[in-house]
Formats: structure tokens, C-alpha cells, sequence
């Protein structure tokens, strides 16, 4: 049986599409995945299928996305059957800056699948930059363990290819895991 990876994500400017595609090109070396965009017109009870939930929006004012919010208020639904009750949950978030404080927003989406009984999955890669020695192109070049936290410049159409990278890993990362857990139950 095929893993099911679904990835909602909202995205105004593109660059967190971007970042959602990557996830599903890692999602999908284990399993399937599919995107759905807050923007879009899909129902809360399309994810109830899924072996994973991957949450992903930009970092605006050091928070989670509006259309985000709003799909999340949508989910009180599966909340009250716990239908994701047991699906490991993610989250990955991008902005402008550098920080950007996208752990708060990280935050607020974990708590969000933790109430819907949802198993919290981060990354597991060493920070990319810790050293005057460090590759600044490095995966996980910002650091983040909470998920996938990436910066993309405003001028350009996505972030740097060593986040895009870090994304890819980081679907194949949740997949792998959803995949081990389901085996075990």
C-alpha cells in the first residue's frame, strides 16, 4: 500500500508554492503526494485519507498566513471526529528575512496538528551555518529543527537551491516516517 502525503500550503507570492513542490518531489520518492493549495477549492475531508499532513504557509508578521488561519478554523470538523487523530504532521514556512520569526509560526502550526492528535514530525539535519568555516548553501543553512523554515529574496522567483534541496529531503524525510509508522501499527 502507497503512503499518502498531502501537502496544504498557501502562497501568494510563489515562492512558498515553490518550497511545497520540492517537498512533494522528496514526499513522492516513498510514496504519493498531493498539493492543496489554501487558495483553491478542496474540502477538509479530502486529507482524512492521508498517512501525513504537511502545513506550510509564508511568515507574515511573525505568523501564519491568513488563508492558512482560515483553513485551519475550516478543520474543526476532522477535529471533532479526530480524523487525523495518528497521521504524522509537518510544517514549513518561508519570508523575506532571514529569521523573519518563523519559529512563531512553525509553532502555531505544530500546535495545530498536536490538537488534532496528529504526531509532530521536524527536521533532522545539523544547521547548515555554525562555523566561520560553514558553506553558507549548506541544507538546513538557516537552522531549524521545530520543520523546514526557508528565505527567499523578493526579487526572485524561489529560495536559494540549498533550501530547495532541504525541502526535497525534508518530504522524503515525512513520507519515510509516515511509511515507518503505519508499518508499526
Amino acid at each position: 500500500m502507497t503512503v499518502k502525503v498531502a501537502i496544504v500550503f498557501h502562497s501568494e507570492a510563489g515562492h512558498t508554492k515553490a518550497i511545497a513542490e520540492y517537498i512533494k518531489i522528496g514526499a513522492d520518492k516513498i510514496g504519493h503526494a498531493t498539493l492543496y493549495d489554501c487558495k483553491s477549492d478542496f474540502k477538509v475531508d479530502d486529507l482524512n485519507d492521508s498517512d501525513a499532513i504537511i502545513f506550510g504557509c509564508p511568515t507574515y508578521m511573525g505568523s501564519v498566513s491568513g488563508e492558512l488561519k482560515l483553513f485551519m478554523e475550516k478543520s474543526s470538523s476532522a477535529w471533532s471526529k479526530q480524523a487525523w487523530r495518528n497521521k504524522i504532521a509537518a510544517g514549513f514556512t518561508d519570508s523575506a528575512a532571514l529569521n523573519g520569526d518563523k519559529l512563531s509560526t512553525l509553532m502555531q502550526i505544530s500546535i495545530f496538528a498536536l490538537q488534532h492528535g496528529m504526531i509532530w514530525v521536524g527536521l533532522d539535519l545539523f544547521a547548515g551555518i555554525s562555523n566561520s568555516k560553514s558553506d553558507p548553501n549548506s541544507m538546513n543553512r538557516l537552522g531549524s529543527w521545530m520543520g523546514l523554515i526557508s528565505q527567499s529574496n523578493t526579487d526572485q522567483a524561489c529560495a536559494p537551491q540549498c533550501d530547495m534541496e532541504t525541502a526535497e529531503y525534508f518530504g522524503e524525510r515525512i513520507a519515510t516516517m509516515a511509511r515507518n509508522f503505519r508499518s508499526n501499527i
